[in-house]
């Protein structure tokens, strides 16, 4: 059995070898100082025009998938393409389009409307950029949606959308008023 003085002695004799041949983690892979950006909110106020889907309509923006043959709906699925300008004027300039679906989620209620869809923004200071979008319209005259993402000039975005039924809205042009409010990290990399 060694002493343990001997146990000392192989320790101070070995360990400084050991410790000179060995690479200390940060010498592999040196870990980068982490610089938190500047968070960045803006709140924007645009007009979503949905042109329901029906053949009637010929200017519609939406394509219903299916069409299920539960209570109240349930699984009927859309796909959208609506579109968002600046003002209640459908032919005013788009500034985004609303791409996605909406499904019919409820089973005991009547429009409860789940959506998922990018804003995708075509003009502006914001153009080429998008916004995840996820809630429920349920048929009522506002609510909110949860923005959970983005890209572009909203990367890392989050915030909400509060949505409201517009009184100049028809049974063609059905508008929503949107009050956007979204956060998101500025790219430190893309010149200001």
């Amino acid at each position: 059995m060694a002493s343990p003085f001997g146990v000392l002695v192989c320790l101070l004799i070995v360990l400084p070898q050991i410790l000179a041949i060995s690479s200390p983690i940060d010498e592999i892979a040196p870990l980068k100082t982490c610089q938190f950006p500047c968070m960045t909110e803006v709140n924007l106020h645009l007009f979503l025009h949905q042109f329901v889907d029906g053949p009637n309509n010929p200017n519609r923006n939406e394509e219903t998938l299916l069409q299920a043959s539960f209570p109240f709906g349930f699984g009927t699925t859309i796909v959208h393409d609506w579109t968002l300008t600046e003002t209640t004027n459908s032919k005013d300039t788009v500034v985004a389009r609303v791409q996605g679906v909406h499904v019919q989620a409820g089973l005991t209620k009547p429009n409860r409307w789940y959506t998922t869809h990018n804003i995708e923004f075509q003009q502006g200071r914001f153009a080429g950029s998008t916004l995840q979008v996820m809630g429920i319209t349920a048929g009522l005259e506002s609510g909110k949606w949860s923005i959970v993402g983005g890209t572009g000039q909203f990367i890392m975005a989050q915030g909400i959308i509060s949505f409201t039924n517009h009184p100049a809205s028809t049974f063609e042009d059905g508008i929503k008023e949107l009050n956007i409010r979204v956060r998101f990290t500025r790219d430190i990399t893309q010149a200001a």
